[in-house]
């Protein structure tokens, strides 16, 4: 647990679409930007959350897709969490359904009152379902945040997805960032991440850097265990 920054250097080294092409060559980038709001409740081993989404593509100059997005977590015990959850997203050329069923593992890592970082393993299955078609995916993220002060939290990212589809299989998205929590109040915080991406189109990698906005409304926090801190994306 405490090599998680070499875990992930190794993780994006190993399914890194990595090439002799140098930097200055690589054309085809993309800059993006999501913003959503989310709001969470809940009590003792449940908690449930909605968001609605807006993601802009093509060096913010188009719209990807808005959607809404269901989140029901139960949580099991201090280190796991069961998650479904249910995505429906409204693209310029079809909707999408994108149901989905995830397991996380979370560890407090420290001693004593010195207990601010938190270590998040995410594995999760979902199905997109849209345009007459079903594509399956697997993925595996790790996230881990540090209590800087009572107002902000870092958080660190970097995971893979792996689907499969009548015309691909393999890893098809890699990613890999950070970003900062702001606390404005026991209800209210507002979330600032960015991540870069590299994504298999089928004859080439594609390439992008996203900034996330994300404001979370808190309306109960009276939770048994501490939940585990992540971004669904």
């Amino acid at each position: 647990m405490k090599n998680f920054s070499l875990v992930i250097i190794l993780l994006i080294l190993i399914f890194c679409p990595c090439n002799t092409q140098s930097q200055e060559t690589v054309s085809n980038w993309d800059n993006q930007f999501f913003i959503g709001n989310k709001v969470t409740w809940g009590s003792e081993n449940w908690r449930y959350s909605g968001e609605l989404q807006t993601r802009f593509v093509q060096n913010y100059q188009s719209l990807d897709r808005w959607f809404v997005e269901g989140v029901a977590t139960y949580m099991a015990s201090q280190h796991y969490e069961l998650v479904p959850d249910l995505r429906i997203s409204v693209r310029p050329e079809f909707m999408e359904y994108r149901p989905g069923f995830g397991v996380i593992r979370k560890d407090i890592l420290g001693k004593g009152e010195n207990r601010h970082q938190q270590f998040v393993q995410q594995l999760k299955y979902q199905a997109d379902i849209g345009n007459s078609r079903v594509n399956h995916g697997l993925r595996y993220i790790l996230f881990y945040n540090n209590v800087l002060n009572e107002k902000l939290i870092a958080t660190g990212i970097g995971g893979v997805f792996y689907s499969w589809k009548p015309n691909f299989n393999g890893v098809e998205y890699i990613r890999a960032g950070g970003g900062l929590a702001y606390i404005i109040s026991d209800q209210h915080t507002i979330n600032f991440t960015y991540f870069v991406g590299a994504a298999d189109i089928g004859d080439d990698w594609v390439y992008s850097g996203s900034f996330v906005v994300q404001l979370i409304i808190n309306i109960r926090k009276a939770y048994k265990y501490i939940p585990a801190k992540y971004i669904m994306f």
